[in-house]
């Protein structure tokens, strides 16, 4: 009745809720403790007979009054009840973990890994993380048990350089999101364990204490503040992981570890300052949120928008269709057709065809035609041993060439289905490139390129687009979602229009093509590159192939 990919949609949502809701409860009350330290009122408990009242505080909410005593030495006799903050970090803990294995785990692992970033499969990528979670613990836990509890200071900088090196080395190996995400998961899960393996049981040491007519130990009490202590600098560092999920702008940069690292500085000072200044006035968040709305809309209203209506090929971005990669490339009509040639090709691949993996494209797929089963990657395409998707063209000889204009239309690269079409596409160099969203879902679009500047933009919604040019020659310059990381496409950028795209019967040509000696290249984005001399003579056809080989 429903299929895979909605059951596991309907159940990340639940989840997800679970876990947002159980993390304001747990972070919630955490903040607010921390702010009741900081703005209780100090009492002579010795002059008004309240032995022990270390200081109280009045508040008014929700219609009625509060009074608050905090008290540092146990009362004589044990409340009738007395509650306990511990289950809110423990659902936080394990609904977390869930969304781990929906998000990243399930699906064979489409969105943990990328193509772009590490060769790792699936399964090592899934063993990467969950050793990450539990050693990374121990490592934290062990350090902290070692002298270094008694230097906070130096303590937290090895601790902060342990989360910069993990997540580093996340980075390297898996998605962006994924780096980011599994950090954030790892903070928490030090936290959370701290909650169930450091603080209860010492709050539970001092109950037992108290319970049983004993004075309670004071280095139980100092434990239990150290570690609380420790989530304290944690909790924003941690919000904003969460939040980062919706910005891959940040988690798809080049330098996300870097970014990562230098925010989570800033959220703990942030918190520093909390803890320290008693009573920050509210003036200076609302001038800093002033100050950063002004930047930002003088900066957007000033700025052309990057959705402009006349990005489509058909003037407007909505209605622009894919490009359609041509296996015939060159120009169509000459001057002097006894200065010219024609060059045939075919890419061929030898040996057995990798075999392309299944996609698990999440509610991605009810874009897809009904009936169209499963989405599988396409790396590689070969039909009787014939290949498609090799960029073929003159990668010399033609330095002086002048004869031909850019052409009106643009190329359109379409993402619709959580896939790009075309997968690869050749483009002048100065022609315009359009990046549409077909997609009732966010992507960004994040070049990865050598010669080109790099852009990393955000397509939140459906039909929105922009449009782009490449001011130099290169093959290939590869583009990618960080929200969907199986998604790429390779666009060929070049000065001439001696280029094609091999179809599904490998063949190639390029047509009208000045006689003389020419370097032609074959590229695929699994096979690589071959390359090889011919010498075209005007009014005849020459034939080429190429021959990859699958290992």
């Amino acid at each position: 009745m429903f299929s895979g990919a909605v059951v596991t949609e309907w159940l990340n949502l639940f989840v997800r809720w679970a876990h947002v809701i159980s993390g304001i409860m747990w972070i919630g009350s955490s903040i607010f403790f921390n702010w009741l330290d900081g703005h209780l009122d100090k009492v002579d408990g010795e002059s008004d007979g309240r032995k022990g009242v270390d200081g109280e505080l009045f508040m008014v909410h929700s219609g009625g009054f509060y009074h608050v005593e905090k008290k540092l030495i146990a009362p004589a006799e044990m409340p009738k009840r007395l509650h306990w903050f511990k289950w809110e970090a423990a659902f936080t803990l394990l609904t977390g973990w869930l969304l781990l294995d929906i998000v990243f785990f399930q699906g064979g692992g489409a969105t943990l890994i990328d193509p772009n970033v590490s060769s790792l499969s699936s399964t090592a990528a899934t063993g990467v993380c969950i050793a990450t979670l539990i050693g990374s613990w121990f490592v934290y836990d062990v350090l902290w048990r070692s002298p270094i509890r008694n230097h906070m200071v130096v303590g937290a900088a090895v601790t902060y350089a342990l989360v910069v090196i993990v997540l580093w080395q996340l980075s390297s190996v898996l998605s962006g999101r994924a780096a980011f995400l599994m950090t954030g998961a790892m903070m928490g899960t030090w936290m959370a364990t701290n909650v169930w393996v450091h603080i209860i049981p010492a709050q539970k040491g001092l109950v037992a204490a108290v319970t049983a007519g004993r004075r309670p130990d004071d280095n139980l009490a100092k434990h239990a503040k150290t570690r609380s202590r420790h989530n304290n600098y944690m909790t924003y560092p941690v919000v904003l992981i969460m939040l980062s999920n919706h910005f891959p702008g940040v988690y798809g940069s080049r330098y996300n570890w870097v970014i990562l690292a230098g925010l989570m500085v800033v959220g703990s000072s942030v918190r520093h300052v909390q803890n320290k200044v008693k009573d920050l006035s509210p003036g200076i968040l609302i001038a800093v949120l002033a100050a950063a709305l002004t930047v930002t809309h003088s900066s957007l209203t000033s700025s052309s928008s990057s959705a402009s209506g006349d990005v489509g090929a058909s003037g407007s971005g909505a209605t622009a269709n894919a490009t359609e990669p041509a296996s015939t490339g060159g120009v169509k009509q000459v001057a002097n057709e006894a200065t010219v040639g024609q060059l045939k090709g075919v890419v061929r691949l030898e040996g057995e065809a990798p075999a392309n993996r299944e996609l698990n494209l999440g509610t991605c797929t009810s874009t897809a035609a009904p009936g169209s089963g499963a989405v599988h990657a396409d790396t590689v395409l070969v039909k009787d041993k014939k290949l498609r998707n090799s960029f073929v063209y003159v990668k010399r000889g033609l330095e002086a060439f002048k004869g031909a204009e850019l052409p009106d239309a643009p190329v359109v690269m379409d993402q619709k289905g959580c896939v790009y079409h075309p997968h690869v596409v050749g483009a002048r160099v100065g022609q315009k490139v359009v990046f549409l969203n077909s997609d009732p879902v966010l992507h960004n679009v994040r070049t990865v390129a050598e010669h080109n500047l790099t852009f990393n933009d955000m397509m939140p919604t459906k039909d929105t687009s922009f449009a782009k040019t490449f001011d130099t020659e290169e093959v290939m310059v590869r583009a990618k979602c960080d929200v969907h990381p199986w998604m790429s496409a390779f666009l060929g950028i070049v000065p001439h229009p001696f280029f094609a795209v091999s179809n599904e019967t490998g063949d190639v040509d390029l047509r009208n093509l000045p006689a003389g000696d020419y370097e032609l290249e074959a590229w695929h984005e699994v096979f690589g590159r071959q390359s090889q001399k011919v010498v075209i003579e005007a009014r005849k056809t020459t034939q080429v192939a190429f021959t990859f080989r699958a290992e």
